[in-house]
C-alpha cells in the first residue's frame, strides 16, 4: 500500500511537472525571453569574431549593421510567431538551441583567440 501511494504520488509530480513544461514551452513570454537572449548571445558571438550563418539576418546586418541587423531579425521572427500560435513550442524549442549553438560558438571562438594569444606570446 505504502509503496502504491509513493508511485502515485510520483506519477503526479511527473504529471505536474510536464504540465508545467508545456505550458513554458507554448507560451509566448518564453519566446520573447528567447528571442532576447539570441539577440544577447548573437552581439555577443560577434564581438568574440563570430559571424551569423543565417541568410536572411546577414543580409540585413549587411544592409543595416549588426545591431540593427539582427534586431530586425528578431522583429521578423515576433511577426512570423504571432501568425503561428499552434506551433510556439516549435520555435521555441529551436531558439532554445539556437541560444545553446551561440554559446557554444562564443566559447569556442574565444577558446581559439586565447590559444593563439597565449600561445603567440610564449615565444
Amino acid at each position: 500500500m505504502q509503496s502504491t501511494l509513493v508511485e502515485f504520488s510520483n506519477n503526479e509530480e511527473q504529471r505536474e511537472w510536464r504540465a508545467a513544461f508545456r505550458k513554458v514551452l507554448r507560451s509566448r513570454w518564453t519566446f520573447a525571453a528567447l528571442q532576447a537572449l539570441d539577440l544577447l548571445t548573437t552581439l555577443a558571438a560577434f564581438h568574440v569574431g563570430a559571424f551569423e550563418v543565417n541568410p536572411l539576418v546577414a543580409h540585413l546586418i549587411f544592409q543595416f549593421g549588426r545591431w540593427r541587423g539582427v534586431l530586425i531579425g528578431k522583429l521578423i521572427a515576433i511577426a512570423i510567431v504571432m501568425g503561428v500560435r499552434r506551433l510556439v513550442w516549435v520555435v521555441n524549442l529551436f531558439y532554445t538551441l539556437v541560444v545553446c549553438w551561440n554559446v557554444v560558438v562564443m566559447v569556442a571562438v574565444l577558446f581559439v583567440v586565447l590559444h593563439k594569444h597565449l600561445g603567440g606570446s610564449s615565444r
